[in-house]
């Protein structure tokens, strides 16, 4: 016990040593953000959600609604900022830690959002570590109360990456390479994050972004590569190993307006691939009998209006599809993504397509956030043919009200 105390007594003189320190000060600066959030939603319709049903997908498909409501401060956030001098000619560094709460109905666990470092030099910086996804694109990230953030119309992913960023005036180029942790492909065990560990070699990014007074624009390519399975089924009985891989590219375009005095905001973005189930985006892949894989094409696009500072008005339009198999499928194959229910069974069906009409009003003072949003979401559901391809014969609706109550520090 004594040796415990004399451990903390230390740690708390070296914290405040870091603290007091003038010179340490000058190059060693800590900060902290984050808020105290609590979250209220009433839903018209039975939805697929998560984090305490909070984060909103879509409707599920049912022969009739079940309202349900729900208040919750879940979405309580803490975030660390270091900054701090560099290494290998970098000017400086940043390091930065953030978490919020997990967990279910019965029982609450603190969880890693953020954490990574960054080396900054003049033209140019270098990230390792896990943050946003690059497909996330957060410069037209929609400015919704929602906590999903616009998903399934725009991205929702944060990753362990390597992320180089090069600067040249309006210009920005990206490169990464990213793993999964949190936000995993879906396949035969479900989801993991060991379809893309046994595929060994990380998903790539490339990215160019150019950022005027009042305009950006920005594209960006990925190109991912997983393992459904290790071994398959050999013909002479037993197993053999499975060296096919599911290799998918995307292609992701942006656009942000900002008008002079700030007001007006306009974000646009579209994504186009495969297999994007890991970014919650409606799709996936098909097992054939024969173990080979065949990827299927998904579509995500929205646009967010915002006007308003202190009273903030702000619509979001969104549509995503779920285009159906690259090239048809033979009988047997299996389907395994996002935006399905009764998976390989008699009772399939898939999401064919969505949209989103979204309206929100916020009242936003300093430390202080309120707002009510309304979310509107159509989904068409269907089963697949013998092609594949998604034959929608039905729709589901939900309406969704949303309030937030932050203070933010």
């Amino acid at each position: 016990m004594k040796g415990m105390k004399s451990w903390f007594l230390m740690g708390i003189m070296g914290l405040t040593g870091f603290a007091t320190d003038g010179q340490a000060a000058d190059t060693n600066k800590l900060e902290y953000y984050g808020f105290v959030r609590s979250d209220f939603y009433a839903d018209s319709h039975n939805m697929f959600a998560s984090v305490q049903d909070l984060f909103g997908f879509y409707p599920l498909e049912s022969e009739y609604s079940i309202p349900k409501a729900g208040l919750s401060s879940i979405t309580t956030r803490l975030g660390l900022t270091l900054h701090a001098g560099g290494i290998w000619g970098a000017n400086k560094s940043r390091s930065v830690f953030e978490t919020d709460f997990g967990g279910s109905p019965t029982y609450m666990l603190l969880r890693i959002r953020q954490a990574y470092s960054q080396l900054i030099w003049e033209h140019s910086d270098l990230l390792i570590g896990q943050t946003w996804h690059p497909l996330f694109t957060g410069v037209v990230c929609p400015n919704v109360l929602s906590l999903n953030t616009g998903n399934p119309f725009q991205t929702f992913n944060r990753s362990p990456q390597v992320l180089y960023q090069h600067h040249a005036q309006a210009w920005t180029f990206q490169a990464a390479a990213i793993y999964q942790m949190m936000y995993t492909s879906t396949g035969p065990l479900g989801r993991t994050a060991d379809y893309q560990k046994y595929a060994v070699i990380p998903e790539i990014y490339l990215g160019a972004q150019w950022q005027g007074e009042n305009h950006t624009y920005g594209v960006g390519v990925d190109y991912k590569s997983i393992a459904p399975h290790n071994t398959i089924p050999s013909l002479g009985g037993g197993t053999e190993r499975q060296k096919e891989r599911l290799n998918t590219p995307a292609i992701v375009g942006y656009y942000r307006f900002l008008s002079d005095d700030r007001n007006w905001t306009v974000k646009a973005k579209g994504l186009y691939g495969q297999n994007l189930t890991e970014q919650s985006i409606i799709g996936g892949y098909a097992v054939t009998p024969d173990y080979s894989y065949i990827a299927y094409n998904s579509l995500a696009s929205f646009v967010h209006i915002n006007y308003g500072k202190t009273h903030q008005a702000g619509l979001l339009i969104g549509y995503s599809a779920n285009l159906g198999p690259q090239s048809d499928l033979p009988a047997g194959s299996l389907f395994y993504g996002f935006g399905v229910s009764g998976e390989n069974s008699a009772q399939e069906r898939l999401v064919s397509d969505l949209f989103r009409l979204s309206p929100t009003y916020s009242y936003n003072l300093p430390n202080w956030r309120i707002g009510v949003e309304l979310e509107y979401t159509r989904a068409s559901w269907g089963s697949r043919n013998t092609t594949g391809q998604i034959d929608a014969d039905a729709t589901a609706d939900n309406y969704r009200l949303y309030g937030i109550f932050t203070y933010l520090f």
